[in-house]
């Protein structure tokens, strides 16, 4: 009966408008400047929803024109749309006439229906199943629900067999990529593919540290489409700080390099794009931890290469683990993160992720019905995802 309601009120809603990968050298960073060409590919979303708004001016204000160059797509009053014969994951190709006359044509883009929920990827410390990965789903960023009533979906069979701090990213073909600590000291992280979440296949190790070779904690990633490679970000206290790695395959990847400094170390960041910006969420991990251990913001402007701005704290004391969803239905960002003494997530929200200001969620507006949770990630779905989801899970 749930699900038929929610069906209900979703569709009323969307109708409106085991081997070791050594590393290889790593790449040359992007140039500072920015050209209007340049600031439009930044811009664009690897992946857009039907009825996603295009750009009409460039950073300068002066106009763009667009028009679809590949797939079964169309433009209306500015927006990407679907045509009949799109597929569910429908590639596609965009043309930009600038100001100046000239055209850009713009590729590597994937056009999906409207996201609905996100699918929340966590582990527990403790228990029977702990070191594995369990999922739930939630649909405004407030109230979860579990898949597969909190027990694991996947667990680890190489390695330390420790699976901790489990991420889901979305490829560029529209499948997934769950990466997750390897326990505690090691240089790789595990990597496993899904064409749906509901299956998981190639298990292998991915050697990430070639420096101290101690840690490669808490790794994420995203698939930035102006470069057609993945980023894999992740942290290492000894190494004093965050460090990322670029690969085309997760098979292989280049030599790690610096994410950012701020000047301490720091654990647990998580990156989200806005517009030709991003901003990054992290621990401040010095000692002792009463007096640090919370979070802050960082931004880096065009792209992802560039945090030089931090902010003031976020959070109470012994908070880690954070993860950020935008409200799909109405304005504003939930901020989770992981209160990691009382084994329990916390929850802040806003308006606005990098001024603010942040509001600690009552319990009465939150549920989150898990046992032991700790460090979750989310990646949003659409409705058909979420609904062979429901079916396989439930």
């Amino acid at each position: 009966m749930r699900k038929r309601i929610l069906l209900t009120i979703l569709a009323v809603v969307l109708c409106g408008c085991s081997q070791t990968a050594a590393p290889v050298p790593a790449e040359t960073p992007m140039p500072e400047e920015v050209t209007p060409e340049t600031w439009l590919d930044l811009w664009l979303d690897p992946f857009v929803n039907d009825g996603y708004t295009l750009p009409e001016f460039d950073q300068n204000g002066q106009p763009v024109a667009w028009t679809v160059a590949d797939g079964d797509a169309e433009i209306r009053e500015n927006c990407l749309y679907k045509t009949g014969q799109a597929d569910e994951y429908e590639p596609v190709a965009l043309t930009a006439q600038l100001a100046d006359g000239s055209t850009v044509r713009y590729d590597r883009i994937l056009l999906l229906d409207p996201y609905v929920a996100y699918v929340i990827s966590y582990f527990s410390e403790n228990g029977d199943e702990k070191e594995t990965m369990k999922l739930a789903y939630t649909y405004n960023g407030s109230y979860w629900y579990k898949f597969n009533n909190d027990h694991t979906v996947l667990r680890a069979e190489t390695g330390t067999g420790r699976l901790r701090d489990p991420a889901i990213l979305r490829n560029k073909d529209g499948t997934f990529t769950v990466l997750a600590t390897q326990g505690y000291d090691t240089d790789s992280i595990y990597v496993f593919d899904s064409p749906d979440l509901r299956s998981f296949s190639g298990e292998r190790l991915l050697k990430v540290n070639t420096m101290s070779g101690r840690q490669a904690w808490a790794p994420e990633g995203f698939y930035d489409r102006t470069l057609d490679q993945y980023v894999i970000y992740w942290s290492s206290v000894k190494d004093n700080g965050m460090f990322r790695n670029l690969t085309a395959d997760f098979q292989s990847v280049e030599e790690p390099v610096p994410l950012l400094d701020c000047g301490f170390p720091v654990i647990d960041g998580t990156i989200v794009k806005q517009g030709t910006d991003c901003l990054i969420v992290l621990k401040d991990e010095r000692q002792p931890m009463e007096q640090y251990s919370r979070l802050f913001l960082g931004r880096s402007r065009n792209g992802w290469q560039n945090f030089t701005e931090f902010g003031s704290p976020l959070s109470g004391h012994q908070s880690e683990g954070p993860m950020v969803m935008k409200d799909l239905y109405v304005s504003g960002y939930y901020l989770v993160y992981d209160d990691y003494t009382r084994f329990q997530f916390k929850s802040l929200y806003t308006q606005d992720l990098w001024n603010g200001p942040y509001e600690e969620t009552k319990t009465a507006d939150t549920m989150i019905p898990l046992e032991d949770p700790a460090h979750c990630s989310a990646v949003p779905v659409t409705w058909k995802e979420l609904e062979r989801l429901i079916e396989a899970y439930e």
